[in-house]
């Protein structure tokens, strides 16, 4: 199966794989163990402000309420499994539960005056980074219900003696920034997340390419092998059946079965010796370093009359001594640079190949819509399309063009994505691949 069209039902099943992506990220045993963590920083909190500070705290209230949040953790221990890892409706639940159980507490403690309603921010941060929209906007509305109540708790901050009083306009200040805190840091963990989830499915796909095409690769390698393996028992057969040919006084459709067997034989040795000879040693360069114009044609020959879009080659002179290594991935990375061309060009494809004295490079310039200026610059992100196809054409760069930006950039190759300057009605695009001339003589030393 073509690779290209499989990244191409990775990217349009996204919506669905990004919700299997995220359903199971954390185990219970994950929560259970951050909740006992609160429970004991709670129950410390509390018995250090009632018995060492001596303050008036509705400490059997309290205490109460840690021990429900305790229970609740020793129950989950021996009831559940701690390795199981969680829905996002089960994790939302266990986060709603953690945000309800501290704003109780909160609550009975001076509200927001408390130092501690800062850790109102945690679950729905947690929440945004590992579950979906829909159960992080459930809990920022609860976050916020929830801070909205702690502004107008009737019960004073604990203290030694008569309590502060927290002045209304503190309260509402308090009350505005907490809400903003919440909602801002939700979205950034909500977008770093995903981002980070976006760039770790990407690169999952990308190795995944990058494999099939050294098993691609690997191919030429086994066929000089099975032409060395190949070429004593052929032949031994084609010996003996010269040898049967020669003393056979039979019937003459026994005497035209052996001519059969023996010039079939002498065929299937003539291609092994052409394997061998390409193989031999001191030219394995055959299959390892080919010029710079071969690479590029290689990788742009599945293309070749696609559709009534033609692709033309413009190669400098001074080209002709440019002899890399003929690495899988750069023929994919191409490879995929090209398709998207072709994909969008309306009736030609150039591709460019130069060099000056610090560089060489590959532009492939298509004639088709161009790219959107807008989105320019995100050029080479995972799921970033920058142009709408031509009505019959296919194509998109998305997961393609990241996978192909990867892999050049670790070739120590430079892209760069700009307008091809063609007429207003088909502008068309150009990307441009760049090397360090450097680079071959590394290449050279290995």
């Amino acid at each position: 199966m073509d690779i290209i069209q499989e990244q191409d039902r990775y990217e349009r099943h996204d919506t669905s794989v990004a919700d299997v992506y995220r359903d199971g990220r954390v185990r219970l045993g994950t929560l259970v163990l951050i909740r006992w963590l609160a429970v004991i920083g709670q129950l410390s909190s509390l018995l250090f402000v009632y018995f060492i500070l001596d303050f008036s705290v509705p400490i059997y209230l309290t205490i109460s309420a840690v021990g429900i949040s305790a229970a609740l953790n020793l129950w989950l221990s021996f009831q559940a499994d701690m390795n199981r890892r969680l829905t996002d409706k089960e994790a939302a639940g266990q986060l709603a539960f953690d945000l309800l159980h501290l704003t109780f507490l909160l609550f009975f403690t001076g509200g927001l005056a408390n130092p501690f309603a800062i850790l109102l921010l945690a679950p729905t941060s947690v929440s945004a980074s590992i579950l979906g929209q829909r159960s992080t906007k459930s809990l920022i509305f609860l976050a916020i219900t929830a801070i909205t109540a702690l502004a107008f708790t009737p019960y004073s901050l604990p203290w030694n003696g008569e309590a502060p009083i927290v002045h209304p306009m503190i309260k509402a200040g308090l009350w505005i920034g907490g809400t903003f805190t919440i909602i801002f840091i939700a979205v950034y963990m909500a977008k770093v997340s995903s981002e980070g989830r976006n760039h770790a499915r990407a690169l999952a796909a990308t190795q995944i390419a990058l494999e099939r095409e050294q098993k691609l690769s690997a191919l030429g390698t086994l066929a000089a092998a099975a032409a060395h393996e190949l070429g004593t028992p052929l032949g031994t057969i084609m010996l003996a059946s010269k040898e049967l040919l020669d003393t056979w006084q039979g019937d003459e459709l026994t005497r035209a079965d052996l001519e059969l067997i023996y010039s079939e034989t002498t065929r299937c040795r003539n291609i092994l010796s052409q394997l061998r000879e390409e193989r031999r040693a001191g030219n394995t360069d055959h299959f390892t370093r080919v010029t710079l114009e071969s690479l590029i044609r290689e990788a742009a020959s599945p293309h070749e009359g696609r559709g009534n879009v033609s692709i033309e080659y413009h190669v400098n002179d001074q080209t002709d001594h440019l002899i890399i290594k003929k690495l899988p991935h750069l023929v994919h990375a191409i490879r995929n640079i090209i398709e998207n061309a072709v994909g969008y060009a309306n009736s030609v494809v150039d591709i460019t190949i130069e060099k000056d004295n610090t560089h060489f490079w590959v532009s492939v310039e298509d004639d088709g819509p161009g790219f959107d200026p807008q989105i320019l610059k995100t050029l080479g992100e995972p799921y970033v399309s920058t142009r709408q196809p031509t009505p019959g054409k296919d194509g998109g760069l998305g997961l393609g063009l990241f996978i192909a930006k990867t892999l050049l950039e670790q070739s120590g190759a430079q892209l760069v994505f700009e307008s091809a300057g063609r007429e207003l009605i088909s502008p068309g695009a150009r990307v441009v691949i760049s090397w360090p001339i450097a680079m071959l003589e590394d290449e050279k030393r290995t």
